[in-house]
């Protein structure tokens, strides 16, 4: 309980290794988050994966993001492991020890699973066990305040209609639905990767 009300120890994305999902700075900028604290020999830690999962399905549309954060190092057998929880794992998952430790120190706490409940503020609001009553209250509390996003359009042009456009103007497309351009070196990259991820599915962006 001691860092709650207190503003989040942030890092930035590049400090943790990303084994699901979009990678984001911790805490998610300007957005509600749930930081989940565990490691894959933590029995606890496994029973809480379905219950992170119902919360990030039930808030997405609000804008909220649970990232699981390992405290282990990355290896063959973390990422087989993430996999492997398919649906019952369905939010973003990372590792760093490095970071993971950081976060537990700075709330004087030695054991996991451990929770942190962050407004969109970067403010905590929860520091503890998920499977605390006061998890769910303190997360019902930071969406409740949370601003509504906006749903961003579908991508409806074509590959050639999209091939047509600027560089500059493919990126934005894909960079305000949060998706990374990274190693996407050419036109064509960019391209397909809107049409893969941009034209089905609904992206939202704080309003």
């Amino acid at each position: 309980m001691v860092l709650v009300g207190k503003t989040c120890p942030s890092f930035p994305k590049s400090q943790l290794q990303w084994l699901k999902g979009e990678p984001t700075d911790v805490p998610v900028p300007g957005k509600p988050c749930v930081i989940e604290l565990w490691a894959t020999w933590c029995g606890p830690c496994r029973q809480i994966f379905p219950h992170l999962s119902k919360i990030q399905g039930e808030y997405a549309a609000k804008g909220l993001r649970v990232v699981g954060i390992s405290v282990e190092e990355l290896g063959g057998e973390l990422q087989q492991f993430v996999d492997y929880q398919s649906g019952k794992m369905d939010y973003t998952v990372a590792c760093s020890d490095r970071v993971g430790g950081a976060l537990m120190q700075a709330a004087g706490v030695s054991g996991i699973p451990h929770s942190f409940v962050v407004d969109s503020e970067g403010v905590i609001q929860f520091s503890g066990h998920p499977g605390n009553p006061s998890f769910a209250a303190a997360v019902r509390k930071v969406m409740t305040t949370a601003t509504a996003p906006k749903a961003l359009p579908l991508v409806t042009a074509s590959r050639e209609e999209l091939a047509a456009m600027p560089v500059r103007t493919l990126k934005t497309i894909l960079q305000e639905r949060n998706l990374s351009v990274a190693g996407l070196a050419e036109k064509r990259d960019l391209v397909d990767r809107i049409l893969s991820d941009c034209t089905t599915q609904t992206y939202f962006a704080n309003v």
